[in-house]
């Protein structure tokens, strides 16, 4: 296998549909850790996708048989990129439930980020969106967009700029993260 069936997928397990740097307006965003190449560019590959893709031939890191090895010890919360934090989670996921229940889950995720961009992004709220979108549970993601949505149709915030909604979305999203203790804060 050179590349991946579904790049969309990290070979660790990250949700690169959900990350940022995907959803760049110029097309020049991160395809994925093992997307083929563009005009004549290589595909990113980090070492973990080089060991599973490259020299294992395997989709994901869950898909092979020295899962969990010494590449993956402490990656997620050694990783100052905050989407990565739910590698391990993924992968383990991946293994007990499959890549096709994974990709089902990740589609729903992807579909609410993309009403998150279409009707709160503000031009800087985006990052911010794609965190709440892979770390959040997805029932608390949907829960907080439908009172975001609410409040943009009611009078709350009719009418209002863009920075408002944005705002309103991104309160939502902090008392869902705040229940769990989970920081939508870039770390350094």
């Amino acid at each position: 296998m050179k590349h991946k069936n579904h790049p969309s997928v990290g070979a660790c397990g990250i949700d690169c549909g959900l990350c940022p740097i995907h959803h760049v307006r110029d097309g020049d965003g991160c395809r994925g850790c093992a997307a083929p190449p563009i005009s004549g560019r290589s595909g990113r590959w980090c070492p973990i996708a080089r060991c599973a893709v490259q020299e294992r031939h395997r989709e994901t890191c869950a898909d092979c048989h020295a899962y969990p090895c010494e590449l993956l010890e402490d990656v997620d919360a050694s990783d100052s990129f905050v989407t990565h934090l739910k590698m391990i989670e993924n992968l383990r996921f991946i293994r007990e439930n499959g890549l096709c229940s994974f990709l089902l889950q990740q589609r729903q995720r992807q579909a609410v980020l993309q009403t998150m961009l279409a009707e709160f992004n503000d031009g800087r709220s985006k990052s911010h969106f794609c965190l709440a979108s892979a770390l959040l549970p997805l029932d608390m993601l949907e829960m907080a967009l439908a009172a975001a949505l609410a409040a943009k149709g009611g009078e709350d915030l009719a009418g209002k700029g863009s920075g408002s909604r944005a705002q309103a979305l991104r309160s939502e999203l902090k008392v869902a993260a705040d229940i769990l203790g989970i920081s939508l804060k870039l770390r350094r």
